[in-house]
């Protein structure tokens, strides 16, 4: 993670430097304004970013307003905002369903293979059509993976191991209130274009590693009351123009 980082500042910071000064030196002709130029580093250090974690939604969306953005100079004013974001929708689910085994590789939370609850369980795809999947599960390993739906799961383990919770285009609610914890577990969470709520235990001590640096945000609702007995959870993963919310209860 710190490696990644550090080959993300370092071409933000280069790319960056050349922006500014290509713009400022009039070496094109198309002028770019102040703000043009802001935008544009922001929507880069998006793509930059994007690229580095293999995340497409944040990818293909950096690009589709860095087309919209620069439409004059690219020739393409004929083609309205709408239909760009049309598009870079369509391409991104196409190139999930498409890339999936690929970035399971870099996102170990999405490969499921063993518990009732696998992506690929009949029971899943009968209940697709359905508004809201609910589903309560016991077992020490917990999967969830929302493809353009809506799911509840109540978990209730009384040896709560890790969850892998893999949302996109979706949104998904994960209850841990009767839940155990010996000392130690953890929460992968990979969510994009979607929304993830984590309701736990105030007692717990969760520990935050998420990179919610493209276009999302984590809030946080209730006040943990942490103790020297407190099991310490750690959430880690990635968000991409998503949220996740963390409710203590």
């Amino acid at each position: 993670m710190k490696n990644r980082n550090g080959i993300f500042w370092g071409l933000f910071m280069l790319l960056s430097a050349g922006i500014l000064v290509v713009s400022q030196l009039h070496l094109i002709t198309y002028t770019l304004s102040f703000w043009t130029v802001v935008a544009t580093i922001f929507l880069v250090a998006i793509l930059i970013k994007s690229l580095v974690y293999f995340m497409i939604p944040g990818t293909v969306f950096s690009l589709a307003f860095l087309a919209i953005l620069y439409a004059k100079p690219l020739g393409i004013t004929a083609i309205v905002p709408w239909t760009v974001l049309g598009a870079a929708l369509l391409i991104t689910i196409g190139l999930s369903l498409i890339l999936r085994p690929v970035l399971a590789k870099y996102h170990p939370w999405m490969r499921y293979g063993h518990h009732g609850n696998n992506w690929h369980n009949p029971r899943m795809h009968a209940r697709f059509d359905h508004n809201i999947d609910v589903e309560t599960v016991d077992e020490p390993d917990v999967n969830v993976s929302v493809k353009m739906g809506n799911s509840v799961r109540y978990v209730t383990s009384k040896n709560f191991k890790q969850a892998n919770i893999d949302v996109s285009m979706g949104n998904a609610k994960v209850y841990f209130e009767n839940v155990e914890v010996d000392e130690t577990a953890t929460i992968n969470v990979g969510v994009s274009l979607g929304g993830v709520e984590l309701y736990v235990p105030k007692n717990w001590n969760i520990v935050k590693q998420i990179d919610d640096n493209n276009m999302s945000g984590i809030t946080e609702e209730g006040i943990p009351e942490v103790t020297a007995d407190s099991p310490t959870v750690t959430v880690h993963g990635y968000s991409s123009l998503a949220g996740l919310k963390i409710c203590y209860i």
